[in-house]
């Protein structure tokens, strides 16, 4: 009987640590691959140098439009990549494992390992993130604070970004003091980081000045010089309370005016004033900086196709085509939002807890009432548009009943030979990018259009393409030179490079350095 217990002790025994050394194998292989498929969605370190830019430009060169949509096009490649991986399918071996490995952390008095609260941080940190790229520093500033309280780990990657990221919507609402607690704290909790470098940086920023803004009120300057003082230290709201107290106000007052509104959302009240500068003829150059303005808001923060229309005008009579073209290239590069759609289409499941099913509802009423705050802005900005009488383009091609002809075969050539020929990215969430050609380093995909780049995750990208098939060839580059050249490449189930799903000879994933036609 005795040994007959013991032997079923030895099995059960045997079995148990059989399990769980495969259990908690299969978990750590989870956090393996959750680990890189997250950090290449999030990006954390391009997430910062983007920061850095948008705060020299917010401080120290505010017209640099050239910047400004560079960092438009890196901010929309942030956050903003297709998620299905990062969606974790949890068995009862992985949980079993899970808790194995959690009995003997806590053993050890470390935190537990959390990966599916840690999926769950991950889509709050990009609807934040989206929330403040759209100038709603509100919403983000609420989302990021809910964020800091729900993150277990102090000491994590999420947290140092909803810090810093918290600390720059609070400055953008003006909450000064509640921005300087954020961003210290993020100093002493990661020294020597990107994050800690970035929020010394905004800090040094604003005490300078507030410096300069001391020393202008105990000098008695006039308004005139407080007000260019407080715009250069991005205090917006204090800058038009002092160019309203002036009788009236210079060209470049006025454009001050107006960039102070476009920065506190007031785009439509903005754009009348930019229109007003542009139609101006004593000041030049600030037509030129007022219409780069109206460029950059039509084609980047608030979408109309007559302003755009009406400011391309402008600048071909201003001498300044090269930067309406800039913006308009730029713009082809910057990718749509995708967490907007994956959450309004998440439905409410019965493996959600009651407070869970409460966030995701309360994040879709935010993105509505986003989404509807952006339609008002959307038709004031047309009121603008009609009253200012520029000549109205539409917003949506004219449906038709009839189909329209064909043009003639030999004006359709001469069309097509007068288009330049472009790669054609088509990314695994079903979107399109146009470049010049696409450089690979290591896990990253960068897609270069004239002077602008955008970095994604390398995974990303389902195939390349020519713009004309029967033109152009592309090119597939290695470390050994040119592997291949075809119209089209695909990314087959492998990773690998071929010239149609069931081709043979594929060019290894891992060897790819560019792909250019």
């Amino acid at each position: 009987m005795k040994k007959f217990f013991f032997f079923s002790l030895f099995g059960f025994l045997f079995l148990f640590f059989a399990m769980a050394s495969e259990a908690i194998v299969s978990v750590k292989l989870q956090e393996l691959r959750f680990g890189i498929l997250r950090d290449q969605l999030m990006n954390y370190e391009l997430s910062s140098q983007t920061l850095r830019e948008r705060l020299k430009q917010m401080f120290l060169s505010k017209d640099d439009y050239m910047t400004e949509v560079k960092v438009n096009i890196l901010e929309s490649g942030i956050m903003n990549s297709e998620t299905e991986g990062l969606d974790l399918k949890v068995s009862w071996k992985d949980k079993f494992g899970l808790y194995v490995i959690n009995s003997v952390r806590f053993l050890n008095l470390k935190s537990p390992l959390e990966l599916e609260e840690q999926q769950k941080t991950i889509i709050r940190l990009q609807f934040a993130f989206y929330m403040e790229r759209t100038r709603k520093y509100p919403i983000a500033s609420k989302k990021y604070q809910e964020l800091e309280e729900s993150i277990t780990s102090t000491l994590s990657d999420e947290m140092a970004f909803a810090l810093l990221h918290h600390g720059y919507c609070l400055v953008m609402m003006g909450d000064r003091d509640k921005a300087f607690v954020k961003l210290n704290k993020a100093i002493d909790l990661f020294p020597g980081s990107h994050y800690a470098e970035n929020a010394a940086l905004l800090i040094s920023f604003l005490e300078d000045g507030q410096k300069k803004k001391e020393e202008l009120k105990s000098k008695k300057k006039s308004p005139e010089e407080l007000a260019y003082s407080l715009f250069q230290s991005g205090d917006y709201e204090e800058t038009l309370r002092t160019l309203e107290s002036l009788p009236s106000l210079t060209n470049d007052q006025s454009y001050i005016k107006a960039r102070s509104m476009e920065e506190l959302g007031k785009t439509s009240n903005a754009v009348k004033e930019y229109i007003q500068l542009v139609k101006q003829k004593e000041n030049k150059e600030v037509a030129i900086r007022a219409n780069r303005r109206l460029l950059l808001i039509g084609n980047f923060y608030q979408e109309n196709k007559s302003l755009v229309a009406f400011s391309k005008e402008e600048a071909t009579k201003l001498g300044d085509t090269k930067a309406a073209e800039n913006i308009e290239e730029g713009k082809s590069l910057v990718l749509k939002p995708v967490i907007i759609e994956k959450i309004l289409k998440t439905e409410n499941s019965s493996n959600l807890s009651k407070e869970e099913t409460t966030e995701l509802n309360q994040i879709k009423d935010e993105i509505k009432l986003s989404l509807e705050d952006s339609k008002q802005e959307t038709k004031r900005l047309a009121l603008v548009v009609s009253e200012e009488k520029l000549p109205l383009v539409p917003e949506t091609s004219p449906t038709t009943e009839k189909k329209a002809e064909d043009p003639p075969k030999n004006l359709s050539q001469n069309k097509d030979a007068n288009v330049p020929l472009k790669l054609k990215v088509k990314l695994r969430d079903g979107r399109e990018v146009v470049c010049d050609e696409v450089l690979i380093e290591g896990n990253l995909a960068s897609l270069k259009l004239g002077s602008f780049g955008l970095n994604l995750p390398y995974d990303l990208i389902v195939s390349v393409q020519s713009s004309q098939p029967k033109k152009g060839k592309i090119k597939i580059g290695t470390n050994n030179g040119i592997a291949g050249e075809s119209s089209k490449w695909i990314q087959n189930q492998s990773g690998d490079w071929v010239l149609s799903k069931d081709a043979e000879n594929p060019v290894t994933k891992a060897d790819v350095r560019y792909f250019r036609l």
